[in-house]
């Protein structure tokens, strides 16, 4: 199952965050350019190859069903990044092919809809992961994740563009193998330096959760396993 905000997060002046794509390098404090439309999107499992999709609309008391997604893993994570400026929502999901597929929707009605960019219409990017792990989960904040077949965790630096979305370039967290089918979750978090670190948490063991970090830009991972309390 996997939730996602679109729209503007990141209005209040006061919340610092790691930067957003096509911004540089360094802790912001708000949104630009964001839809003015906010909301969440909800997507969760009905099958081994299906996926239901729900959505709700700031100041809207109840979700509202608005689609099925067919010939999708099941046991696989969703992905998704729909948090910066522009109007365009990414969602990722892995096919039954084991290949994680990143689509895209543009909620511009006043834009022309044309076959290359059709609007309010979910679309399959060019961009194919193969021989991701059936089970593993995906995540997206500054790189997407997601885990391969062979146990390593890899990060993609996106690049995002509707209907031209690439991938440039890509990295290893190179500290240990996940189990397969770890739980992982990501993050960036403003660092006391003044820069972004980039945070993995994910397990090796089963009964663990490994802290991998690392600086935003480049260096190497570090770890710390946390505890997990008994009860």
């Amino acid at each position: 199952m996997q939730a996602c905000w679109y729209g503007n997060d990141y209005g209040d002046v006061d919340y610092k965050h790691s930067p957003l794509p096509d911004q540089d390098n360094s802790t912001a404090n708000s949104t630009t350019d964001s839809g003015t439309d906010v909301g969440m999107h909800l997507w969760y499992a009905s099958g081994d190859t299906t996926f239901q999709q729900l959505g709700w609309r700031h100041g809207d008391k109840n979700w509202t069903y608005q689609q099925e997604w067919d010939d999708k893993n099941g046991h696989a994570g969703v992905g998704c990044y729909s948090w910066g400026k522009g109007t365009t929502t990414y969602v990722m999901m892995v096919n039954s092919h084991n290949t994680a597929e990143i689509w895209w929707k543009d909620t511009n009605i006043n834009a022309t809809s044309t076959s290359a960019h059709p609007i309010n219409q979910w679309t399959n990017s060019s961009v194919a992961i193969n021989n991701v792990h059936p089970s593993t989960s995906l995540g997206y904040t500054n790189a997407f994740y997601a885990q391969g077949m062979d146990g390593w965790i890899t990060g993609y630096d996106m690049v995002w563009t509707s209907e031209n979305t690439t991938i440039n370039g890509s990295f290893k967290v190179d500290l240990r193998q996940g189990i397969p089918g770890t739980h992982l979750s990501v993050t960036t978090l403003p660092d006391q330096s003044g820069g972004d670190s980039l945070c993995v948490f994910y397990q090796t063991e089963g009964s663990d959760i490994m802290f991998a970090t690392r600086d935003l830009v480049q260096g190497a991972w570090t770890a710390a396993a946390l505890v997990v309390p008994d009860s």
